[in-house]
C-alpha cells in the first residue's frame, strides 16, 4: 500500500479506537481528492477490518443512490470506450465528484463483503 494511503489508514485507526468502526464517509472525506483505484479502496478496507475494524455505511446516507449512478455510468461508458472507465469519467459522466465516486465504489467493496 502506498504511503500516503497507509498514513490514512493509521489516521482512521486512531480515530477509531473507542467506536471500533469505520463509517465509508469518513473514509471518503480522508481519501479526499487523492486518485486512488478500486483495489486501493479495497486494500484500504482490508487493512481496517485486519486491525478490528468494522467498516459501515453512515445510516440516512446517500451512499445507495450514489452507487446506482455510478454503476449506470460506469456500465455505459464500458462499452463507449473499449475499456473500464476511470474514476474521472465516471464522475464526469455520472455528475458525481470524484470523492463520491471512490465513496460509492467503497460503499460497494463493503456491500460485496
Amino acid at each position: 500500500m502506498r504511503a500516503e494511503l497507509q498514513a490514512i489508514v493509521d489516521a482512521l485507526l486512531e480515530a477509531s479506537t473507542d467506536a471500533r468502526e469505520v463509517t465509508l464517509d469518513a473514509m471518503g472525506e480522508a481519501i479526499g481528492a487523492r486518485a486512488i483505484t478500486s483495489e486501493e479502496i479495497d486494500a484500504m478496507i482490508s487493512a481496517l477490518e485486519a486491525a478490528g475494524r468494522k467498516v459501515v455505511a453512515p445510516a440516512g446516507g446517500t451512499g445507495e443512490a450514489r452507487l446506482k449512478e455510478v454503476v449506470a455510468a460506469a456500465r455505459a461508458l464500458g462499452p463507449e470506450l473499449g475499456r473500464k472507465p476511470t474514476v474521472a469519467e465516471i464522475a464526469a459522466r455520472s455528475g458525481l465528484s470524484a470523492a463520491d465516486v471512490h465513496h460509492a465504489l467503497a460503499l460497494l467493496k463493503v456491500m460485496q463483503r
